[in-house]
C-alpha cells in the first residue's frame, strides 16, 4: 500500500493505492472514494458553479459532505444528484430551514413531544419521541414537517466532525391513527428522503402494538428500501433494553427507560405532560433529556441565553421555559372529543416478537391513505 497527500477542492485527502487501485480518505470525515467517485464530486461541483450562494449557509452545496451525501442517495448517477441537489438548494433558500421555529408548540405548549434527549455511542444526535406526551392528537404534514425540520437543523449544530446522522426513538404509547398515520408519514419521509439524504441512522420502534404494524407495513412500500432497513421495530421487553445497550450509553439508556416508564402512568403525570419544564427536585428524573445533554446544552443555555441560541436551540417549549414563557398546560376537551384513539398502547408485556409477523394489512381510512400517484418501492 503506497500513500500521499491530494488536495480536492478545500479539503486535504489521502491519496491511496492498494492492489492496484486507487482510494481517497478524508482524514476528519467517514469517506473513502474510489478515483471514479471523486471524479464524479468534481464534476457535480463544475455543474453547481454559478448558482448563487445561500445566505444563511454559503457553503451548503460546496461541502464535499453534502455533495457525496446526495450522489449516494442517488447511487452515484451524477445527473439525478445534479437535479436533486438544485431543487434541495432552492428549496433551502425559500424555506430557510436553519431559521425555522415551530409556531404549532409556541401555541399550545406540547403541541409535539419529539425532541433531542442525547448521544449514541457514536456521538449521533438521538430524539425521542412520545405519542402520550403530545398535547395534540390530530397532526398534519405541515406542522409535523416544521417541527421536524426545526429538531434535525438544530441537532446538525450538535453534531461532532465525522458524524452526519441522526437516531430516532419512537415511544408509540399513547399513539392514535390521527397523530401516527401512512399520509402523515409519507409527508415527513418525502422532505427527509429529498432535502436531507443519507442523513437517518436508526430509527428504533418501542412499546408498538398491531395497529402501528399495520401503519407501518401500509407506509413501507412507499419507502426506499434503504431507508426502511434503518427501522426497527422491537416490542419484548428483553430486547427493548440490549437493543438500547447496543447503541447507547448506559446513562442514556438508562434515561429512555425510565422515561418510557413514567409515560405509562394514568394519568401521566404533569412532570411529564409539562416535559420542558426542569423538574423541582434535582434528585427526579429529567423529562428534558439525559444528564450530559442538560449539562453542555440546556443549562448552557439557560446561563448564556440569546448568545447560545444560534448554537443550538432546544425544544421549543424548553427554550420558552428558559425565558419563563411557559409554566403550565391544560388539555382542550374539545380536542379530546374530537380525537378518538385507535388501540392505545398500554405496556410493553410481551416476550416475543413473533405475534408482529403475522400482522396484516390494516383497513386504513381514507382520510389517512398515501396519496394514489405516489411511488412505491415493490
Amino acid at each position: 500500500m503506497h500513500g500521499r497527500q491530494l488536495l480536492l477542492s478545500n479539503a486535504t485527502y489521502i491519496y491511496i493505492t492498494f492492489y492496484g487501485h486507487i482510494y481517497l480518505i478524508h482524514p476528519f470525515r467517514n469517506y473513502i472514494f474510489d478515483m471514479e467517485h471523486s471524479k464524479k464530486i468534481l464534476e457535480l461541483k463544475k455543474r453547481l458553479v454559478g448558482i448563487k450562494p445561500l445566505e444563511d449557509e454559503p457553503e451548503f452545496f460546496n461541502s464535499e459532505e453534502t455533495l457525496v451525501r446526495f450522489l449516494k442517495s442517488r447511487e452515484w448517477n451524477i445527473n439525478e444528484t445534479e437535479k436533486m441537489l438544485k431543487e434541495s438548494i432552492e428549496y433551502r433558500r425559500r424555506i430557510r430551514p436553519s431559521h425555522l421555529d415551530c409556531k404549532w408548540c409556541h401555541d399550545r405548549p406540547g403541541c409535539h413531544s419529539m425532541r433531542q434527549v442525547g448521544f449514541d455511542e457514536a456521538g449521533r444526535p438521538v430524539i425521542y419521541s412520545n405519542f402520550a406526551q403530545a398535547n395534540l392528537r390530530h397532526n398534519t404534514s405541515e406542522d409535523t414537517i416544521c417541527h421536524c425540520t426545526y429538531l434535525i437543523e438544530n441537532a446538525k449544530r450538535t453534531m461532532p466532525p465525522g458524524v452526519s446522522t441522526w437516531v430516532f426513538v419512537i415511544d408509540c404509547t399513547g399513539m392514535t391513527i390521527q397523530a401516527c398515520n401512512p399520509k402523515l408519514g409519507y409527508g415527513v419521509t418525502q422532505v427527509m428522503a429529498n432535502h436531507y439524504p443519507e442523513r437517518l441512522g436508526l430509527v428504533i420502534c418501542v412499546n408498538h402494538n398491531p395497529v402501528f404494524q399495520g401503519i407501518w407495513k401500509a407506509m413501507k412500500v412507499f419507502i426506499h428500501p434503504n431507508t426502511s432497513s434503518k427501522v426497527k421495530l422491537v416490542k419484548s421487553k428483553s430486547k427493548v433494553k440490549q437493543t438500547f445497550l447496543e447503541v447507547f450509553p448506559s446513562e442514556l439508556t438508562d434515561w429512555i427507560l425510565e422515561e418510557m416508564r413514567q409515560n405509562k402512568i394514568k394519568p401521566l403525570p404533569s412532570t411529564q405532560r409539562e416535559f420542558w419544564n426542569k423538574p423541582s427536585d434535582s434528585g427526579r428524573h429529567d423529562p428534558r433529556g439525559c444528564s450530559s445533554y442538560i449539562e453542555k446544552y440546556i443549562e448552557r443555555s439557560e446561563k448564556e441565553n440569546a448568545a447560545f441560541e444560534i448554537l443550538h436551540k432546544a425544544h421549543p417549549n424548553i427554550m420558552d421555559s428558559i425565558k419563563g414563557k411557559v409554566v403550565s398546560v391544560k388539555k382542550s376537551s374539545e380536542l379530546e372529543k374530537k380525537s378518538s384513539p385507535c388501540h392505545h398502547v398500554d405496556s410493553c408485556n410481551s416476550d416475543s416478537d413473533e405475534e408482529f409477523e403475522q400482522i396484516e394489512m390494516l383497513d386504513i381510512p381514507d382520510e389517512f391513505k398515501v396519496p394514489d400517484d405516489a411511488v412505491k418501492f415493490t
